[in-house]
């Protein structure tokens, strides 16, 4: 019989075979901080939703390099199946039950047999069913990570909510913990699916030594018109993201500055554009604007918030748990930012300091934010630069964050996690 090692359990839908959103970033960077802080006597068993190679969503790159990363600690990859043969990380809820049927599953007959003592981090709504499948005793090793949840993204799926509130509620009652990423989220799932304050802890997003590491991405990503000074706009290309809302505020914009070009990347995994995708397309050219619209993702768009042509950066959403676009300008020394206030966005983006803000949902409000953000003086930029890098540094630092959050839910892991990183 194999002794039991102590284990740390890592359940992800996006951030392993490949990263299509912001979520799958966050689960990623996690990771990279867990194989760097967990001990060797410990074992790290990831539990990532199948990508086969076939499906749009899988980057043979970005698969590569999470395997690299993973080389030098002692790990399992158990791939986990959501129903769909490998094609989709995320899905409705039909998905959801299945993935977390087969989590369960691996983890009954695989994982714990072997693992004492344990912690279990599932992250994302895709797992938030799981606590009720599992043995009552394994409850309290269970920390929940929602990164968004359907009351945000898919309020009129009322079955999800149920789903979500069951699983997060059965969690809490036999011991689990639920992790917050901000003070947003915090709110939201106290308030709105009713999750006692004992059964949160913080677990915040923030940024990696890598993400203070950005260089700009080759000329050839950037529209020719755009060298010369560009806002720049990236997202999952959903309404919650509010670009339809950007267009209209460049539209009313136009008439009192001269308006950069503006890339929007508005993506997804998929070939062909989306119905919101061509929503987008056709708006730009009835209203005639100066825009080049990206509808597939790309890894090195992001790279573009080093670009030194770069003016702006917008985050214009309607809805956003966190967003972590603006910490990550922050870092690229991108400014200033220009977003609105909602959600986990309000607590990065302070008015006049780290950047400018905006009223969701209205193009005159955004459009008097994007007016004072290409209005200001070259010290000014300098200056609000500086102290959005000092914010960021001060706040967001993900490596320190993930130690502090160890040392609560698994105090058998060495009080000294992997020694100091610094940005």
């Amino acid at each position: 019989m194999t002794t039991p090692k102590p284990t740390v359990v890592v359940a992800l839908h996006d951030g392993f075979y490949g990263c299509g959103t912001g979520a799958g970033r966050s689960n990623h960077a996690l990771l990279q901080t867990l194989a760097k802080v967990i001990p060797t006597e410990a074992r790290l068993v990831v539990l990532p939703v199948y990508l086969d190679p076939t499906s749009p969503e899988y980057d043979p790159g970005w698969h590569g390099e999470t395997t690299t990363l993973l080389d030098h600690v002692d790990v399992m990859v158990h791939p986990v199946d959501n129903g769909t043969r490998g094609q989709v990380r995320f899905g409705g809820l039909d998905y959801f039950r299945h993935l977390v049927r087969h989590t369960a599953d691996v983890l009954t007959r695989t994982v714990l047999p072997d693992a004492d003592p344990m912690l279990i981090l599932t992250l994302d709504a895709p797992f938030l069913g799981l606590a009720p499948l599992l043995p009552a005793h394994v409850a309290p090793n269970l920390v929940l990570v929602p990164r968004s949840t359907g009351r945000i993204h898919a309020p009129a799926d009322h079955e999800r909510i149920a789903w979500e509130s069951h699983g997060l509620l059965s969690a809490a009652a036999h011991g689990g913990r639920i992790a917050t990423i901000s003070d947003y989220m915090r709110t939201h799932l106290n308030i709105d699916y009713q999750v006692p304050d004992h059964a949160l802890i913080k677990l915040p997003n923030g940024l990696s030594p890598i993400d203070w590491q950005l260089t700009p991405p080759d000329d050839a990503l950037l529209p020719a018109r755009a060298r010369e000074g560009f806002l720049l706009a990236m997202g999952r290309a959903q309404p919650y993201k509010g670009f339809d809302d950007l267009l209209d505020a460049v539209n009313l914009l136009r008439d009192d500055v001269a308006v950069p070009h503006l890339l929007l990347a508005a993506v997804t995994d998929e070939p062909e554009p989306s119905d919101y995708q061509q929503q987008l397309a056709k708006k730009i050219t009835s209203l005639g604007l100066d825009v080049t619209l990206l509808t597939r993702f790309h890894p090195d768009v992001r790279r573009l918030l080093a670009h030194p042509a770069l003016r702006v950066v917008v985050v214009p959403s309607r809805a956003e748990p966190f967003g972590r676009i603006p910490i990550e300008a922050y870092a690229a020394g991108a400014t200033p930012v220009v977003a609105t206030t909602v959600g986990g966005l309000t607590e990065q983006v302070i008015d006049g300091r780290t950047g400018i803000t905006a009223m969701s949902e209205e193009p005159a409000s955004l459009a008097l934010a994007l007016w004072r953000a290409l209005t200001l003086t070259p010290n000014e930029r300098h200056q609000m630069r500086q102290e959005a890098r000092r914010f960021a540094a001060s706040r967001y630092d993900h490596p320190s964050s993930v130690r502090a959050f160890l040392r609560h839910v698994a105090r058998w892991l060495p009080q000294e996690l992997g020694g100091s990183q610094s940005t």
